[in-house]
């Protein structure tokens, strides 16, 4: 009996469900035209239907490229399963501005998901040049 119970706890815990986490990150904020960045996905379950999003002013070079990381833990007598699916593209930006990414969509036992949105700032090649436009900050930029 007391082996039946203690399959059944862990029968529970891999059936139990996180809340779904799926975000969009990027590797740069800002960009120069025609400089590459990555554009991460990243789902904390197993889903079906991944479905990116138009990227308008963003040209794609590579992707997607997927890798999957997944860890059962046992600690003091609980077990925790974690799994990370990461979706990675690279683009590379075709037009000056303010862009933003909009959300992909993935289906997690019927029930549409979206990402974050995401900003990106493309840079004109004139403000590549230290020598010149001193005067001139790119604001709301992290990672520049």
């Amino acid at each position: 009996m007391k082996h039946l119970i203690v399959s059944l706890f862990v029968i529970c815990g891999f059936t139990i469900q996180a809340q779904v986490d799926f975000k969009a990150e990027i590797s740069k904020d800002a960009v120069m035209i025609g400089e590459p960045f990555a554009v991460e996905y990243k789902v904390n379950q197993t889903f079906d239907n991944f479905t990116l999003p138009e990227f308008e002013n963003f040209k794609l070079i590579s992707g997607p490229n997927t890798s999957m990381q997944q860890s059962i833990n046992t600690v003091n007598g609980k077990i925790t399963k974690t799994i990370l699916v990461i979706y990675t593209y690279y683009f590379k930006a075709v037009n000056p501005g303010t862009h933003t990414i909009q959300p992909a969509e993935i289906i997690i036992d019927g029930k549409n998901i979206y990402s974050n949105t995401i900003d990106v700032i493309v840079i004109d090649s004139e403000y590549h040049d230290p020598n010149q436009h001193k005067g001139k900050d790119i604001k709301g930029t992290q990672k520049l």
